[in-house]
């Protein structure tokens, strides 16, 4: 078992959902909501990460914390419950994914997921000020049609899935003087 669970508490569950109950004795996940709360107050020496193409969680942990043990902590702050869809998908994953939910490439590219209203363009970086990003919303068809085509946009539903994806990329992470503490008060916490 993984060191995290070590501490968690047991509790008997039914496995069966019937009666007479056939009880199993599983670890309480639940507890993870009180301690994703301590150590999101606690600590606030976070540093930001940017996933690598094809990088795993545990490649990370290893990369960052010196063992894979600590996946689980990049999990619970960066609110990740599903390590393989809340986790960026390669481009191998990441094109089945598309071809399993679209039913090919060029109908997600061809498909329409929504429409949107572009209210700022990008202002480029200048020697003395940040670039400012492109703002958008979302807008219904009937808006869409009023607008000049230099305020509009249509989002595919391929590019809209690229940014899902490519989003989950920047992450944070604790710094690793603190990742001793945490085991420890996670030990008190819930032991």
């Amino acid at each position: 078992m993984s060191e995290f669970f070590q501490h968690y508490p047991q509790i008997s569950y039914n496995i069966s959902g019937t009666k007479p109950a056939k009880l199993k004795t599983v670890i309480n996940l639940m507890e993870k909501a009180k301690l994703k709360g301590i150590v999101k107050d606690d600590i606030v020496s976070y540093f930001p990460y940017s996933i690598m193409e094809g990088e795993r969680p545990d490649h990370v942990s290893e990369k960052v914390y010196g063992n894979v043990k600590y996946t689980w902590l990049i999990f619970l702050i960066n609110d990740i419950t599903d390590p393989i869809y809340d986790w960026p998908l390669g481009t191998r994953e990441f094109g089945a994914f598309i071809k399993n939910k679209y039913g090919s490439l060029a109908t997600a590219k061809s498909t329409i997921h929504h429409y949107e209203q572009i209210l700022r363009t990008r202002v480029e970086a200048t020697g003395i000020a940040d670039p400012i990003p492109e703002a958008r919303i979302e807008i219904d068809l009937t808006t869409y049609n009023t607008l000049a085509d230099a305020e509009r946009n249509i989002k595919y539903c391929y590019d809209w899935e690229v940014d899902r994806n490519e989003a989950k990329r920047d992450i944070k992470l604790i710094g690793r003087n603190f990742v001793a503490d945490i085991l420890t008060e996670h030990a008190e916490k819930l032991g």
